[in-house]
């Protein structure tokens, strides 16, 4: 469970569980335990949710997506995953101000694998940068290129 969530998250919340291999069909579970610590690398608490699972449909180590409610809302900014930069100082965003690149550092909030929540240091009119190099520094001169226009058929 991502650490924006892990203070709220309490066993007994009910949960949905869904599979790739299995669109569409939701089967339903409960938060029953957390290991109550962070990992200090992924930011991420371990935790356990238990299902009825009378056919064996969800086989043991099976990847699943589990959603549950953990009473607070965020509204955080969706951005690509690969516009991320690990660096020693922490997470950052590399974003276009003043035609230089600024890299700015940001809280992440859910992950959806190709993309991330973002929900705090952007703001929804900054111009992030895609794919940016690991070696860019703030200060860098960026030259924005314009956005093609969705072609038509013809």
């Amino acid at each position: 469970m991502p650490q924006t969530y892990a203070q709220a998250a309490r066993p007994g919340t009910p949960t949905a569980i869904t599979l790739e291999e299995t669109p569409g069909k939701v089967y339903r579970g409960t938060l029953a335990r957390t290991s109550s610590a962070l990992d200090p690398v992924s930011r991420t608490m371990l935790s356990e949710v238990e299902m009825d699972n009378p056919t064996g449909e969800v086989l043991p180590g099976a990847y699943v997506v589990v959603r549950l409610r953990v009473g607070r809302e965020t509204r955080g900014l969706t951005i690509p995953a690969n516009t991320l930069l690990f660096r020693a100082e922490g997470l950052r965003v590399a974003v276009v101000r003043d035609g230089r690149a600024e890299l700015v550092p940001v809280k992440i909030g859910r992950d959806y694998g190709k993309s991330v929540e973002v929900v705090e240091g952007l703001h929804p009119s900054d111009a992030i940068i895609l794919d940016p190099a690991d070696s860019l520094v703030s200060g860098t001169a960026v030259r924005v290129r314009p956005s093609e226009p969705p072609r038509t058929g013809g």
